[in-house]
């Protein structure tokens, strides 16, 4: 009798947990124009030789999600492109300006329409300010979801930099101590999906419970509570900070010396190396992970393990200020996204955490004064003048 009553009870919870998923995926349906299991894990990406994996040519890609809406259109090339079947010549007019863009999502424009891109408003706005005295602006988004800087730096090497772009743009977050591996930690499945080569039990079931949709609503109801019950503090340590495929381990305390800042440097020195070696310049873009533009989004990391915001702020500073001063041109955006940011608009959103139309356009205003400040001194031209 017992056993058949807790029978009943374990039946009748299935079947009530069965319900609740359902409607919770019926109202993200109705909420974002999609399922939540096609939130993450989207079939956009094909193998490719050096850096182990790209961007799916050919690729025509909607993206939804509770936050956002975008369209992607990648090219024969794997490159994004801001319509279907536009193509780059390897090598450019002589009255054109080109510049690749390189890096992981945000490089890529996760989230936003392609006009409304890093890569999108950068153009347009170099355009419009006659930027390299008037030349067509001309970039090619190389960015690729998930992609680190080295194995793409072999991309680079075998096959970017025979497109001879003028500038190449690397952009770099979260941490400026990059490494320097390029051993490969996913394949692509027959579908396009990126697959983690460990393939562990516990990343399965990570990979399982973000799709579901009592788990992600549970997980928002508790960020949210935690934000106001444990807000966090300045100083606040924590073991590591995964988020968009990276993973922050570094001290905070910057040394020239330290074998995170050399295994970096040499990522770096190499990039510099490459571009040259097309006939092209090098300019390194830093910005943050959004808890330190947004102080409330700190919470929603702290399951990961924040870490200090200040301290971690304070390296990438002194980082970016060792490459100027060994002649490899970079770039923090910290401070201007915080400005930017100062009013209440969101630049980061607050769930995917990728840059929303503003940070995109924070981001670009930001490079674009950046450029004709530094074109002389830092990239190669005379003194006054534009690349």
């Amino acid at each position: 009798m017992k056993f058949s009553k807790l029978f009943k009870r374990i039946i009748f919870l299935a079947v009530f947990g069965v319900w609740v998923e359902g409607a919770l995926q019926g109202f993200y349906y109705v909420t974002a124009g999609d399922f939540l299991f096609k939130r993450v894990g989207l079939p956009m990406y094909a193998q490719e030789p050096y850096a182990g994996f790209g961007n799916r040519p050919g690729l025509s890609l909607d993206h939804r999600t509770n936050e956002f809406r975008a369209r992607y259109f990648i090219n024969h090339d794997g490159f994004r492109v801001s319509r279907s079947g536009l193509k780059y010549a390897k090598a450019h007019p002589a009255d054109t300006y080109r510049i690749m863009l390189l890096g992981p999502s945000f490089a890529f424009g996760w989230g936003v329409d392609y006009e409304g891109s890093f890569a999108g408003v950068l153009e347009k706005l170099l355009q419009d300010r006659g930027f390299a005295g008037g030349k067509k602006i001309e970039i090619i988004n190389a960015g690729i979801p998930a992609m680190p800087v080295a194995p793409q730096l072999v991309w680079l090497e075998h096959v970017g930099i025979a497109y001879t772009p003028d500038l190449v743009i690397q952009f770099v977050y979260g941490s400026m101590a990059i490494s320097g591996s390029v051993e490969r930690f996913a394949n692509v499945d027959d579908k396009g999906h990126l697959v983690s080569i460990s393939a562990d039990p516990s990343w399965l079931r990570r990979e399982w419970l973000k799709r579901s949709a009592t788990v992600f609503y549970g997980w928002m109801l508790w960020a949210k509570f935690d934000e106001v019950r444990r807000p966090s503090h300045p100083g606040e340590i924590g073991h590591r900070v995964l988020g968009a495929g990276r993973e922050l381990t570094t001290g905070f305390n910057f040394s020239p010396t330290h074998p995170n800042t050399l295994e970096a440097m040499q990522v770096y020195e190499k990039l510099g190396r490459v571009a040259r070696t097309g006939g092209a310049q090098l300019l390194v873009v830093y910005f943050p992970l959004s808890y330190a533009i947004h102080r409330e989004d700190e919470s929603r990391w702290r399951h990961l393990g924040v870490h200090d915001v200040v301290g971690q702020m304070a390296f990438d500073t002194a980082f970016v200020q060792h490459l100027n001063r060994t002649s490899i041109p970079a770039i923090d955006l910290t401070q201007r996204l915080q400005k930017s940011a100062e009013g209440g608009q969101r630049l980061y959103f607050w769930l995917d955490i990728h840059w929303t139309l503003a940070g995109n356009l924070a981001a670009a205003l930001a490079v674009a004064d950046d450029l004709n400040r530094i074109a002389g001194e830092s990239l190669g031209q005379g003194p006054g003048s534009s690349p």
